[in-house]
């Protein structure tokens, strides 16, 4: 009898060549911030871990997102870093700015009448608590 692979023969004739990292991006800087600040979904966050394992440039730049964050979070008025005034004054303007948005009491609400539309209904539901 001949020797059995391992693999079930599925391999026989085949060389088997080992994985490799084929990243065709790195992670955008608004990527490596949204990691960092944990605003990434679930599934986003663990391609960019997979990503981060095989790319030392982007582990350095998530690194250095991390200190950068570290630092900003641990300031005071007396290590002299501040928001712009012109910054602030052009956030806060914005509430004023926007036109008001419709109240509750315009918003129509039709509740799904077959049950294609429940079902519907139930796969977007799990589909946003699973974070996709």
């Amino acid at each position: 009898m001949g020797e059995q692979q391992p693999d079930g023969g599925r391999t026989a004739g085949r060389e088997r060549r080992p994985r490799q990292f084929a990243s065709v991006e790195h992670l955008s800087p608004e990527a490596v911030a949204a990691f960092v600040d944990g605003e990434l979904t679930s599934g986003a966050a663990h391609r960019a871990r997979v990503h981060m394992v095989h790319c030392v440039e982007c582990r350095d730049e998530v690194d250095q997102q991390r200190r950068a964050a570290e630092r900003l979070r641990t300031c005071t008025e007396n290590d002299g870093i501040r928001v712009p005034s012109s910054l602030m004054e052009r956030l806060t303007s914005i509430a004023q700015s926007c036109p008001a948005g419709p109240g509750i009491e315009d918003t129509v609400y039709s509740p799904p009448e077959t049950l294609l539309d429940k079902v519907d209904i139930l796969y977007r539901a799990v589909r946003r608590s699973r974070g996709k």
